[in-house]
C-alpha cells in the first residue's frame, strides 16, 4: 500500500469537488457536496484524501485541510471497518503532514493524529509517541516539523493525558515525556515553549506522579519564563501556577508571595489572555486550602486590583452600548439569541426533601458560574464577550475571598466601593454595584450596619438611565434578598424595606430593555424563594397581575426566565393559590395560551413543560379542570419520542428526537400525579384515546427505564416513586416484576454519572416496599439486599444515594422484618451513621420503625459479645437518643427496644454501654425513656 499512487485524473476531479465545497456560491456548494457523497463510495477514497493532505503541496491549503477533516471524521466513525493494509498505510504516512510548510496543514494533520491516537492508544500505535517526541526535539531539522509535532503532542495531552499516565510493558509514557517537555519549554522558538507548557499543564490537571516528582524542576523553569517576551508563554506560566495551586498548593507556599505579586502585575498586561490567566492564579489562591494567615496579608494588594478589573473594558462598553440600542422589548429574539436550554431533569430525591439539582445538592452552591455568561442570573449578555473574562474572574475571586475573609474584605473593599458607586462614569458605578453583589453572600452579616442605607440606594439605581446599571442593581438586590426577607420575617428594624424593594423589582421587570427584564425577573425569583409564604401572601394578586403583563411583553429568551420564576412562585404559595379561584384564573390562562401556541416539537416547550409540572403539583386538585388536555399532550409527546427513537435506531435516515422532550413530558406527568394524587387514575382513564390510557403510560415508562440517557431514567424513577405513593395498584402492581427487574438493573449499573437515577430508583423501591405485602416483596428481598448492602458500605458513592439506601433498607423492615435478620449485623453500624443526622420526617420515621421491627424480630442477630456487634448496638442507642420528636408510635417502639436491651444485657453491662455514650445522649435517654 505504501507504493500506492493516485490516478491523476481522479485526483484532479476530487480536488475540484473539494474546492467546490468551499465555494461562497450556495448552488456550487450543494452540487459539490452531492458529488463528494458519490466519491466517498469509491474504495480508494481515503487514499486520495490522505494524499491530498500530506502530499498535495501544490494545492491550496484550504483544500488540503478540507481533505484532512474528511478523512479524520471518516476514520473516527469507520476505523474498525478499514482493511489492515489501509490502516497501516494511514499510520505510516499521516505523520508526513507534520513536516509541511503550511501551518494549517500541520494543524489538521495533528488533529487526525490525535483522533487516531484516541482510537488506538499506546499499545496499538506504539511508534507514534517516540516519533513525535523525536520530531519535537528538532530531529527533522526544521522549525515547522518541530512545531507540528509539538502541536500534535499538545492535542494528545489534552485529549488523552490519562492514557499516557498508565504503564505499558512496565513503562509509563509520561515518565519519559515530562522531562523532555520541561527541556523544550526553554526552546528558542516561542511557539515550542508555549506548546511544551500546554502539554505540562494538561498533565498537571490529572495530577500525574510523572510531573509531581519533577515539580521542582518545572517550577524553576516557570520562574525563568515569567518575563518571557512571548505573551503566549507568559499565559502558559500563569496557567501552570494556577494548576499547581490546584494540584499541590503546599508546593507553592515558599513562593506564594512572589507568585501573587507576579500575578497582580500580569493582570495589567496589555495582552488580554495573559491578564485573564493571571487573574485565574488569584482565583486559585482564593479557592485553595492554603492557610488563612498566608493569604490574609496579601488582601490589601489583591482587592483593589480585583475591584479595578471588574470595570467593563472600553471595547466591552462600545459593544454593549451598540447592542443596548437594539435591545428594546419589541425586537423579536433571533434563534441565535436563545441559549441552548437543556431540560432540568427531575431532581434526585433527597432524604426528607427534594433536591434542587440532579446532583441531589439542594444548597445554593456559590461558584464561578454566578459570573459566567451561561448563568441566567448573569450580569452580562452572551453576545458581548467570551464566556469567561477578566471582569468575571475578578468578581468570582472577590466572592470567594469574601466568604473566607468577610471582615477583611469588607474593611478593605467598602471604602473603594462607596467612592466609586457615585461615579459619573456609568461603567465605574456599575462595577461598584457588581462588587456589592459579589461580596453579598460572604459579607452580608458583617455588612448589616451598612445595609439599611445600601438597599434603598440600590433600589434607586433601578431607575438609573443606563440599562446595565439597572441590570446589575437587580442582580445585586437579588443577592441581598436573604437579608431583606429575613428582616421582614423577623419583624426587624428594617422589616418595612421588603415592600418598596419587592415592588420596585416588580416594576423593573417591565423595563423596555430585555437585559434588564431578565435580571429583574431573576431577582424576583430570588425574593420569592427567600420570603416566607405568609409574607408573600399579601403580594399574590399584584404578582399575578405582573406575571400577566410579563407574559404579554416578554420575547422568547426572557420567557424562559419567567417560567422559572412562576415555577418558584407556584411551589412557594401553591396552597394559597389553590384556595382562591380568582388567583387560578389569573395564573393559568397565560400559561395555557403559550402552551397552545407551541407545537409538540418546539424546543421552547421544554421550560414551559417544567413550569407546568410545578404548577400542576402545587395547585393539586384545583388544576383538575385543565388537566385532561395537559395530560394527553404530555403522553402524546412521550409516545411520539419513543416511536421516533425506535425508528432512528432501525433506520439511520431518521433523526432521533431530543431527549429533553422525553424528560419534560415525564416530569409534567409526575407533576400531575403529585397534584391530583389518587385522582390521577380518573384523569388517565378519562381520555377517549386508548393510546393515551394509563396502561399505555406504564408501557411507555417501562421503555424509559431502559433508556441509555441518565436524565431520562432519573425522571422516570421519580415518577415511579410518586405512582407508588398515590396509585400503586392500578398502575404499578400489574407490572411489578418488570419494575423490580429494572430497579435492580439500575442499582447494579450505578456509576458516578448515574447517581441521580440510581438514587431515585432506590427511593422508589423504598416507597414500593411500604405498600406491598410481605409475600409480594419476599421473592425480591435477598437480591436487593445483595446490591444494597455493599452500596451502604461504599464511601465513594454520593451521600444522597447512601442516605436513601439506608432509608430503603430500614423500610424493608415494615413488612419483612423477619427476613431481614441475616443482614442486621452487617448493616446496623453503617445504617446508623447515615440515619442519625437526617431531617426528622415521615421517611426517617418509617425507616426507624422498620429497623425497630427488624431488631425486635431478630434479637439474637446482634452479638453484643463481639466488638462490632456492641459498637453497632451503641450506635443505634445513640440514634434513639438523638431522635428529638419520634411521635407516639415510634417512641413506644424505642422504649420497648431499650427495655429489651437492658434486660438482655443485664444492668451492669447496660450501664457500661451507656457510659460509653456522650453525657448529652445518656441524659436524653434517661429523660425520655427512663433508661
Amino acid at each position: 500500500m505504501s507504493a500506492w499512487t493516485p490516478n491523476p485524473e481522479a485526483l484532479n476531479q476530487l480536488v475540484l469537488i473539494l474546492s467546490g465545497t468551499l465555494s461562497s456560491n450556495t448552488s456550487d456548494r450543494l452540487q459539490a457536496t452531492q458529488a463528494l457523497e458519490k466519491a466517498a463510495l469509491e474504495p480508494d477514497f481515503d487514499n486520495y484524501l490522505l494524499h491530498i493532505l500530506v502530499d498535495g503541496r501544490q494545492l491550496e491549503p484550504q483544500v488540503r485541510a478540507s481533505g484532512g477533516l474528511l478523512i479524520k471524521n471518516d476514520l473516527i466513525k469507520n476505523w474498525s471497518s478499514k482493511t489492515t493494509e489501509l490502516r497501516n498505510h494511514i499510520l505510516q504516512d499521516i505523520p508526513k503532514g507534520l513536516l509541511d510548510s503550511q501551518s494549517l496543514v500541520r494543524n489538521i494533520t495533528g488533529n487526525v493524529i490525535t483522533s487516531l491516537f484516541s482510537i488506538l492508544g499506546v499499545s496499538n500505535w506504539p511508534n507514534i509517541l517516540p516519533n513525535l517526541m523525536e520530531l519535537a526535539t528538532g530531529a527533522a531539522g526544521t522549525t515547522e516539523s518541530q512545531e507540528g509535532a509539538m502541536s500534535a503532542l499538545a492535542k494528545i495531552c489534552e485529549d488523552s493525558a490519562r492514557v499516557l499516565d498508565r504503564e505499558y510493558n512496565g513503562q509509563r509514557p509520561l515518565n519519559f515525556m515530562v522531562p523532555r517537555f520541561i527541556e523544550l519549554s526553554s526552546s528558542p522558538r516561542g511557539r515550542v515553549r508555549t506548546l511544551a507548557l500546554s502539554c505540562l499543564n494538561q498533565i498537571l490537571i490529572i495530577k500525574s506522579q510523572s510531573i509531581l516528582v519533577n515539580l521542582d524542576d518545572f517550577m524553576a523553569r516557570l520562574f525563568q519564563l515569567a518575563n518571557d517576551t512571548d505573551p503566549t508563554v507568559r499565559t502558559g506560566v500563569c496557567t501552570a501556577f494556577a494548576s499547581i495551586l490546584d494540584a499541590t498548593p503546599e508546593k507553592m507556599l515558599p513562593h506564594l508571595d512572589g507568585i501573587i505579586n507576579y500575578s497582580l502585575h500580569c493582570v495589567n498586561d496589555d495582552d488580554d489572555e495573559v491578564a485573564l490567566q493571571a487573574c485565574e492564579v488569584l482565583l486559585s489562591v482564593a479557592s485553595s486550602e492554603l492557610p488563612a494567615e498566608v493569604i490574609r496579608p496579601k488582601l490589601e494588594q489583591m482587592l483593589p486590583i480585583l475591584l479595578k478589573n471588574m470595570v467593563y473594558s472600553e471595547m466591552e462598553v462600545f459593544l454593549m452600548e451598540g447592542q443596548d440600542e437594539n435591545d428594546d422589548e419589541d425586537v423579536e429574539d433571533r434563534d441565535e439569541d436563545i441559549r441552548p436550554q437543556g431540560a432540568h431533569s427531575k431532581e434526585a430525591h433527597k432524604a426528607g426533601t427534594k433536591a434542587k439539582e440532579a446532583t441531589g445538592n439542594g444548597e445554593d452552591d456559590r461558584s464561578d458560574s454566578d459570573y459566567d455568561d451561561d448563568d441566567d442570573d448573569d450580569d452580562d449578555d452572551l453576545d458581548l464577550s467570551p464566556s469567561w473574562t477578566l471582569r468575571k474572574c475578578s468578581a468570582a475571586s472577590l466572592d470567594i475571598l469574601a466568604s473566607k475573609f468577610p471582615l477583611d474584605v469588607l474593611k478593605i473593599s467598602l471604602p473603594v466601593i462607596k467612592e466609586r458607586i457615585m461615579s459619573e462614569e456609568w461603567p465605574v458605578r456599575e462595577a461598584a454595584i457588581l462588587a456589592l453583589g459579589a461580596i453579598a453572600e460572604g459579607c452580608w452579616e458583617e455588612a448589616t450596619p451598612q445595609l439599611p442605607s445600601m438597599i434603598p440606594f440600590l433600589v434607586e439605581r433601578l431607575k438609573d438611565p443606563q440599562p446595565r446599571v439597572r441590570l446589575i442593581a437587580c442582580w445585586t438586590l437579588g443577592r441581598y434578598s436573604v437579608w431583606v426577607c429575613g428582616e421582614a420575617a423577623a419583624g426587624g428594624a428594617c422589616a418595612n424595606y421588603f415592600r418598596p424593594t419587592f415592588e420596585s423589582i416588580l416594576e423593573c421587570a417591565l423595563d423596555k430593555k430585555k437585559v434588564v427584564q431578565q435580571s429583574a425577573c431573576s431577582a424576583l425569583a430570588d425574593f420569592i424563594e427567600n420570603a416566607e409564604p405568609e409574607l408573600l401572601g399579601q403580594f399574590i394578586e399584584p404578582l399575578l397581575h405582573h406575571f400577566q403583563l410579563y407574559f404579554s411583553k416578554y420575547q422568547r429568551k426572557n420567557l424562559i426566565i419567567l417560567y422559572d420564576t412562576v415555577q418558584t412562585f407556584a411551589e412557594k404559595v401553591g396552597e394559597q393559590i389553590r384556595c382562591n379561584e380568582n388567583y387560578i384564573k389569573m395564573l393559568l390562562p397565560p400559561l395555557i395560551e403559550k402552551w397552545q401556541r407551541l407545537s409538540d416539537d418546539d424546543k421552547d416547550l421544554w421550560p414551559l413543560l417544567e413550569c407546568m409540572s410545578s404548577v400542576a403539583a402545587a395547585l393539586g386538585e384545583a388544576f383538575a379542570p385543565y388537566a385532561v388536555p395537559v395530560y394527553e399532550r404530555a403522553v402524546r409527546i412521550l409516545s411520539q419520542c419513543i416511536k421516533q427513537e425506535q425508528l432512528a435506531n432501525s433506520d439511520a435516515s431518521f433523526d432521533a428526537p431530543e431527549k429533553d422532550f422525553v424528560v419534560t413530558s415525564i416530569d409534567l406527568i409526575d407533576g400531575l400525579v403529585q397534584g391530583l394524587a389518587n385522582h390521577f387514575e380518573e384523569l388517565a382513564n378519562s381520555t377517549t384515546e386508548s393510546s393515551l390510557s394509563g396502561e399505555t403510560l406504564m408501557s411507555l415508562l417501562l421503555t424509559c427505564f431502559d433508556d441509555p440517557v441518565d436524565d431520562v431514567r432519573q425522571s422516570v424513577y421519580a415518577l415511579l416513586g410518586d405512582l407508588c405513593i398515590y396509585i400503586l395498584e392500578p398502575f404499578v402492581l400489574p407490572h411489578l416484576h418488570e419494575v423490580m427487574v429494572d430497579i435492580g438493573v439500575e442499582i447494579t449499573n450505578q456509576t458516578y454519572d448515574s447517581n441521580a437515577s440510581c438514587n431515585n430508583a432506590i427511593w422508589s423501591l423504598g416507597e414500593l416496599s411500604l405498600r406491598v405485602p410481605s409475600q409480594t416483596m419476599n421473592p425480591y428481598l435477598d437480591n436487593f439486599m445483595k446490591l444494597l448492602v455493599p452500596m451502604l458500605m461504599d464511601t465513594n458513592i454520593d451521600n444522597t444515594v447512601l442516605e436513601n439506601t439506608a432509608i430503603t433498607i430500614g423500610r424493608f423492615g415494615i413488612h419483612n422484618a423477619q427476613q431481614m435478620g441475616p443482614y442486621l449485623s452487617q448493616i446496623l453500624s453503617s445504617w446508623c451513621s447515615f440515619m442519625k443526622f437526617l431531617e426528622e420526617n415521615d421517611e426517617k420515621e418509617t425507616a426507624f420503625q422498620g429497623m425497630c421491627n427488624i431488631i425486635a424480630a431478630n434479637p439474637s442477630a446482634i452479638n453484643v459479645t463481639d466488638v462490632g456487634g456492641r459498637n453497632a448496638l451503641k450506635s443505634f442507642v445513640d440514634c434513639i437518643a438523638s431522635y428529638e420528636n419520634p411521635g407516639e408510635s415510634l417512641g413506644s417502639a424505642f422504649h420497648m427496644l431499650l427495655q429489651g436491651f437492658k434486660n438482655g444485657l443485664g444492668d451492669p453491662s447496660w450501664e457500661s454501654l451507656l457510659s460509653e455514650l456522650n453525657p448529652e445522649s445518656t441524659g436524653l435517654l434517661s429523660t425520655r425513656y427512663s433508661t
